[in-house]
């Protein structure tokens, strides 16, 4: 197995793991916290989703630590709303989301960056 082979078999796998935690994710997780919030009266966070991007801010919230979003000015949602809906297979599932769509474009950089094909 050459070097250009096994990097693109790890691409591969790093794009098919990032679009199956994204669905999983998404459909079990962030869509159950949504339902939760807007069950309080609260509006729905993040009303407008553009390219999929209310997903990738679910994710931060439910895995990183609410600190870390004290010093954003993050209008799209409260993340103390979302911490408070969040179980931990959520957290693990976010975790599995961001280290693959992270990776993946990571990855996508280096081969960029080196030239592999």
């Amino acid at each position: 197995m050459t070097f250009d082979l096994a990097f693109a078999f790890i691409g591969v796998t790093f794009l098919i793991v990032t679009m199956l935690s994204w669905l999983v994710f998404g459909r079990l997780s962030m869509a159950r916290i949504e339902r939760a919030i807007m069950a309080e009266g609260k509006p729905r966070p993040c009303p407008w989703d553009g390219v999929g991007g209310r997903l990738v801010w679910y994710a931060y919230a439910v895995a990183l630590p609410e600190s870390f979003f004290n010093d954003i000015d993050n209008r799209q949602l409260k993340t103390s709303d979302v911490k408070r809906y969040s179980t931990r297979a959520d957290y693990y599932r976010a975790w599995v989301f961001m280290i693959a769509g992270h990776g993946f474009v990571l990855l996508v950089a280096i081969a960029t960056i080196f030239g592999i094909r």
